[in-house]
């Protein structure tokens, strides 16, 4: 077992460790002396059963500094070390309270019963990390009771009503997140780096999870004011929750409520703000990818739509609807940024991924299909890579084909994909982005729905 001892003083380091290390020898005590030593040491050398941190140093605030380190490994039992009075002056209640074994350490260590008192104290967070270990204990099971789920979906929680499970071998699944227990972003962006796309819940689990996230959904989407600043993460996690219910069971009448209910909030707001600039200045950049380029999606053909004189409810929900289902059937979220079999990321893909991103048009058709409500959308997303001039895929029909709704449709997802995560969304950019798509897009019925793009952006 690991555990990081932050202090600027090793005279105190190697007592600790004399201490420790005589009563539990399988103990690694790392010494640590600075904030960007302690954070690399938690990011690439954990897991840590508890941290030590020494309230009296001068050049670093503990308090912030273990609040940092909590956020990035979650939470674990801290000992913070020194005198009395500066620990209670230092160390707030929100550090303090973070964990229940966390306790305090009084300064000086060469007070009689100090070396009682520390192993006494230290024997709690060991106890505490062998029961973590044994809940993560790597598992013998049979994968068609686990189901994936991508690792992007679970930075919408704090914690999770199930187990979460990682992969480790075709039979062999470490719990690696307990249920309702806190879990950091830092955590999942380690997995995230070293190219771990997926973690698991049981079947059972899952299907628990999705009907009881739809009715939370149901219910925030009812009770959102339009316009609240809130309203962006309602939606986007709406638009998670819906995909993954349609990849799990596939279009259930949760789905067509979550569907009808995303659509309608999400038009009430841009008719409330009535501003593509305003939105995407708003708009969250963290969570780019299939669901945030669906909701921009949404937001761009409509406005579209209405520069386009179409003010119909009957429209404005059909290319709603094309906007949620067209990418569902993307296997990666970093798919939903590629406009073109040139773009470069499409290019590094394996053949077998290349393969699947081309007939995603056509696997989102078919699930359209199941919302008879709206005709001709699974024509509309078949087609929402195709361009006038032939270069798109999958099909390449003659430009007379590509209907007005389906321009509308096209240019607003190709839109959406290029501003989707970017920060930097001033009118110069938004300028480039236009320019760039001339080339492909100013042509037949796509020319005058080109213009109302510059008009909706305001550039």
């Amino acid at each position: 077992m690991k555990v990081l001892f932050v202090t600027e003083l090793a005279e105190d380091f190697n007592i600790f460790r004399h201490i420790l290390y005589n009563k539990f020898p399988k103990i690694e005590l790392l010494h640590i002396t600075s904030v960007d030593q302690a954070m690399n040491e938690a990011s690439s050398n954990g897991p840590f059963a508890a941290f030590i941190i020494d309230a009296d140093m001068k050049e670093i605030d503990p308090n912030a500094l273990g609040l940092n380190l909590i956020e990035f490994t979650g939470p674990r039992p801290v000992l913070f070390f020194g005198t009395e009075a500066i620990i209670k002056q230092r160390i707030g209640d929100d550090l303090f309270n973070v964990h229940e074994l966390n306790d305090t350490v009084f300064r000086p260590t060469e007070r009689e019963g100090f070396n009682i008192e520390l192993i006494n104290k230290f024997e709690k967070a060991l106890t505490w990390m062998k029961e973590q270990e044994r809940e993560e204990a790597i598992e013998e099971v049979n994968a068609d009771d686990f189901i994936p789920m991508k690792i992007k979906s679970f930075f919408l929680y704090r914690q999770f009503p199930y187990d979460i499970y990682l992969a480790i071998t075709a039979k062999s699944y470490m719990r690696v997140i307990n249920a309702d227990k806190p879990y950091s972003h830092n955590m999942l962006t380690s997995y995230a780096k070293k190219n771990i796309k997926f973690l698991h819940i049981k079947k059972d689990d899952q299907l628990k999870f999705l009907e009881e996230e739809s009715k939370k959904c149901l219910k925030a989407l009812k009770n959102i004011d339009p316009v609240s600043k809130d309203v962006y993460l309602i939606l986007l996690r709406s638009i998670t929750i819906m995909h993954q219910y349609m990849m799990a069971l596939g279009v259930t009448p949760s789905v067509f409520k979550l569907s009808e209910a995303i659509t309608d909030i999400a038009i009430e707001h841009l008719k409330l703000v009535n501003d593509i600039p305003s939105i995407l200045k708003k708009y969250p950049t963290f969570y780019t990818g299939v669901a945030s380029k669906s909701l921009l999606t949404l937001f761009l053909a409509k406005a579209l739509s209405l520069k386009m004189g179409w003010d119909s409810i009957t429209s404005k929900k059909k290319l709603a609807i094309c906007a949620l289902l067209q990418d569902v059937a993307l296997p990666e979220d970093s798919m939903s940024a590629i406009n073109s079999t040139n773009d470069h990321q499409f290019k590094l893909m394996s053949p077998q991924l290349q393969n699947e991103y081309l007939k995603h048009p056509q696997k989102a058709s078919d699930f359209s299909k199941q919302f008879s409500t709206y005709s001709d959308i699974d024509y509309i997303i078949e087609l929402h890579h195709e361009l006038p001039n032939r270069k798109g895929f999958p099909n390449r029909p003659p430009a007379m084909k590509l209907t007005q709704i389906v321009a509308v449709f096209n240019i607003s997802q190709y839109l959406a994909a290029e501003v989707d995560g970017r920060d930097d969304l001033s009118s110069a950019t938004l300028s480039k982005i236009f320019k760039s798509m001339q080339k492909d897009f100013n042509l037949g019925s796509f020319k005058e729905v080109l213009k109302g793009v510059k008009s909706i952006l305001k550039i």
